[in-house]
Order: C-alpha cells, then sequence, then structure tokens
C-alpha cells in the first residue's frame, strides 16, 4: 500500500492537533467559571451568549464549508483558510480572557459576546478546512483513519497540558490573571501549529471546485444517511461535555482535599476522568476496525452510561469511591469523541457512490458545527444548571462563596447522571447506522469500480459493459438491491 502522508508532513498535523486542542479545551473547560467567577457577568446572561452563539455557529460552520466546495486557489481549497485563521486565532485568545471586572456590566457583557462570537468564527474558520485537509490528503481509507487518529490521539495530550499548564500559572499569578496567562500561551502554540501545518501539508485529491448552494447543503445532510445519523448519535451525547466543563466548579466547590488549591484538584480531577477518556480514544480505532461504528458506538456509549449513574448514586455518600466508575465512564466521553472522525471522512465514499460528489468541505463543516454544537449544549446546560441548583456567585474576584446542599448536588448530577442519560439516548440513531460490514464493502467495491470505468477510454469502457453479463453480476445485483433497500 502506497503512503502519500509521511515525515514531516504528518508530523505537522500532529503539532496543529495539539494546538487546536489546547485552545478548543481552553474555552470548553474555563470559559464558563472565567465569566462567572473573574469577570462577574451573570449566569443568566452566560446561558443567553451561549445560546445566540449557537444561532451564529447554525449560519458560519455550513456557510464555511460551502465556502470552501467554491474555493480554487494555487495553495488549493482548504490550506489557504488555516493560514488566515491561524491569524486569527491568535488575537482573540490573547484578548478573549482580559480580566476587566472592573468595567461597567454592560460594557462587561458586550466585551464577553463579541469576543466569544469572534473566537467561535476564528474556529470555524480554521477547523473546517483542517478535517476536510485530512481527507484529500490520502485516497486510501485506511490510511485516512489512521491520520484521524493519529489527530485525535496527539490533540488529547494538547487537552491533558492545558490541564497541567493551570496549576503552573495559578503557582505565581493573581487568580485574575491566570486565564489570561494560559490563553494567551496557548494561543501562541496553536498559531504556530496551523503556521507550520499549511507550509507542509498538500491537497492531493481534492475534488474540483464547485458552485456550492445552501439548498445543495441541505441535501447533502439528507442524502448522506451514515454521516447524518452518526452526527445526531454526538449530539444527543452532547451533555457528556458537561464532564469537563464543569470540572472547574467540582474543584471549587464540590470537591475540596486539604492543603491542595482548587487547580490541583482540578488536576486531580482531570486524571481521574481523562485516564478513561485517553484509553477510550486509543481503543477506539482498532475496536472501530474490527467491529464497525455501530458495535463500538454501543460498546462505549452502553459503558459511558452504566459507570456514570453508577458514580451519581456512589458519589451520595463517597465521592471517592466514586472515582473509578468516573474513570470507566470516560472510556464513553473518549470513544464519543473519536469516532466521527473516522466515520465522516467515511461517508464521503457513501456520499460520492449515491451522488457522484464528494463535497468534503460541507460534510466536515457540519462535523466541526456538531462539535461546536456539543461544546455549547454543555455550555448552555452549566449555566442554566447554575441557575437552577442556586449557585452562589463570587463578589470578589476569584474567591468562591459557600454554596447550598442542592448547589453541590446538582452540581455533581452534571458530571455523573445527567451524561449517563444522554448516553442511554444517544444509542437510539446510533443502532439504526447500518452503513458498516458487507454493505460499506460492497459501496466501497462498487465506487472503485465506477471510477476505474470513468478513467477508461470510451471503447475498453464499452467491452468491460459487453463482458460483464447478467449472470456474472448476479450476486452483486443481488446486494446492489439489498443497499437501494437499505437507502430508501
Amino acid at each position: 500500500m502506497q503512503k502519500y502522508v509521511k515525515g514531516k508532513e504528518k508530523f505537522s498535523y500532529g503539532f496543529a492537533a495539539v494546538g487546536s486542542f489546547m485552545i478548543a479545551n481552553v474555552i470548553a473547560s474555563y470559559m464558563s467559571y472565567f465569566l462567572t467567577d473573574i469577570l462577574l457577568v451573570s449566569t443568566t446572561f452566560v446561558s443567553v451568549l451561549m445560546s445566540v452563539a449557537r444561532i451564529w455557529d447554525m449560519l458560519n460552520d455550513p456557510l464555511m464549508g460551502v465556502l470552501i466546495d467554491r474555493t480554487n486557489t494555487r495553495a488549493g481549497k482548504m490550506r489557504p483558510y488555516i493560514k488566515a485563521g491561524a491569524f486569527m486565532i491568535f488575537i482573540v485568545s490573547v484578548l478573549m480572557f482580559l480580566p476587566l471586572s472592573d468595567m461597567h456590566p454592560a460594557l462587561k457583557m458586550i466585551f464577553a459576546t463579541v469576543m466569544y462570537l469572534a473566537f467561535d468564527t476564528a474556529y470555524t474558520v480554521v477547523d473546517v478546512p483542517f478535517m476536510g485537509l485530512m481527507s484529500v490528503a490520502t485516497p486510501d481509507d485506511k490510511e485516512r483513519s489512521s491520520l484521524l487518529s493519529f489527530y485525535v490521539t496527539l490533540g488529547s495530550f494538547g487537552t491533558v497540558a492545558t490541564i497541567l499548564l493551570l496549576p503552573i500559572f495559578q503557582s505565581f499569578l493573581p487568580e485574575k490573571w491566570v486565564y489570561f496567562a494560559l490563553a494567551a500561551c496557548v494561543g501562541t502554540i496553536a498559531f504556530a501549529g496551523y503556521i507550520v501545518l499549511y507550509r507542509n501539508s498538500r491537497e492531493r485529491f481534492a475534488s474540483v471546485a464547485e458552485k456550492v448552494s445552501v439548498t445543495d447543503m441541505l441535501k447533502t445532510v439528507a442524502k448522506n444517511k451514515p454521516m447524518t445519523l452518526t452526527l445526531l448519535t454526538s449530539m444527543l451525547a452532547s451533555p457528556r461535555y458537561l464532564l469537563m466543563l464543569s470540572a472547574a466548579y467540582i474543584s471549587t466547590y464540590v470537591i475540596k482535599i486539604p492543603g491542595m488549591n482548587s487547580g490541583t484538584v482540578l488536576v486531580i480531577l482531570y486524571l481521574v476522568v481523562g485516564a478513561g477518556m485517553f484509553a477510550g480514544i486509543l481503543l477506539t480505532p482498532p475496536v472501530y476496525k474490527k467491529i464497525g461504528f455501530k458495535r463500538t458506538t454501543l460498546l462505549f456509549g452502553t459503558t459511558g452510561g452504566i459507570c456514570l449513574a453508577a458514580a451519581f448514586f456512589i458519589g451520595k455518600t463517597n465521592y471517592y469511591a466514586a472515582m473509578p466508575f468516573m474513570t470507566l465512564g470516560g472510556l464513553g466521553l473518549g470513544a464519543y469523541n473519536t469516532l466521527p472522525y473516522p466515520m465522516v471522512g467515511d461517508s464521503l465514499d457513501y456520499l460520492e457512490w449515491k451522488t457522484g460528489k464528494r463535497m468534503e468541505g460541507v460534510c466536515f463543516s457540519w462535523n466541526s458545527f456538531v462539535t461546536k454544537f456539543n461544546n455549547a449544549a454543555g455550555a448552555i446546560l452549566l449555566s442554566v444548571g447554575l441557575v437552577v441548583f442556586g449557585f452562589v456567585q463570587p463578589v470578589v474576584p476569584g474567591e468562591p462563596l459557600e454554596q447550598s446542599e442542592t448547589a453541590v448536588t446538582g452540581l455533581y448530577a452534571m458530571v455523573s447522571i445527567i451524561p449517563a442519560i444522554s448516553f442511554f439516548i444517544s444509542l437510539v440513531p446510533a443502532a439504526l447506522n447500518n452503513y458498516t460490514g458487507k454493505r460499506r464493502e460492497f459501496i466501497k467495491k462498487e465506487l472503485a469500480r465506477k471510477k476505474s470505468l470513468a478513467a477508461m477510454p470510451a471503447a475498453a469502457v464499452s467491452e468491460t459493459r459487453k463482458e460483464t453479463s447478467p449472470a456474472s453480476i448476479g450476486n452483486d445485483a443481488r446486494n446492489a438491491a439489498t443497499t437501494a433497500t437499505y437507502d430508501r
């Protein structure tokens, strides 16, 4: 098998993945806490902001995909946006965690809104083409799947790095400046990673740029059933993001270890959940290759749901005894964060077989949209939960106040029973996803045959068709009938 992505280029994907996951984790893990406990804006405003950002996401992610599929430059369809997005990410990362807590409340809300939407836009500009770039770097589905797994695995180290950096900054900076320093540092790393990727990557098998309308974009979702069911599975399990989003509150208000600051407790919590999550990330690719998307999702989704539910009930009496179950619950988190990437990549073959078009930009824009939707859904649930459970905000930035028993129990529920329920619900669309096994192999063979015929001279195609008698294709015809039944 010929390998297309080697050495320096593969390293560039890994470097960019580390930076991408680092900056995404800083926003996902610390933005809500920064807004409520450092910038001191109301929890109601935070929930409204997250909702508005999702409306913007509904527009900018798909439109970015359409823009990519219309682009045709000497640098390619996707690489120019990675370069532009690198600069945008760097600027926004430096600005958005400025601790302007002394400003007028209205100005703080305007600042938070502008910065959050600016980050959302910048991340879309760079992340959608990043995802699409991997699909056009190689035509081999195994190498593509390996590259996507490499991206997720290396990126996960970036997630861990942000967790380890937090207590380091807390050791010598005032609490209100910790998140600014962390974001500026991580933004610089992300910028460097994206620029290196831009310089070393290649678009070897991108489809020809074409005009793609919003109608085409929506039709793509309707026709690409494997992708649609995969993304729906991920969206229904979006409360799993509460595991990381709520961790800063859990380490500050729920689990208190004598002699340790909240940052150190946060590291311990991340290691407890992260051990399972990282194991899930490492196990998912080989399990996916062995038993396919549906069975892998059912396996890890069930495991995550059962273990997190157990953690909730055990944690009512002893948080420490619940920790092993939180680790096992992390398996589901890691698997669900990994599974959409290879499955969406595989679904491009299905879409091309069905319609004759791959539309990488559009498909990966939907994947990017769902990733950000999940983060935002978790953030909205967190901010709503803070209101519902009666969370008491600090009066002085970085100085937490005592919480009621209801608030403490509610915060803990957001990292245990609520994600558990979402795992169980997500199993429904996963069970309906049949792009696996013999159907998947048949479609890939048919696509390869179509491409082979398209590459032949007209006379050769005619001769090939003569040689392909009805008797010789009986089995394939029956498989095709089965596949057609699935598509209806």
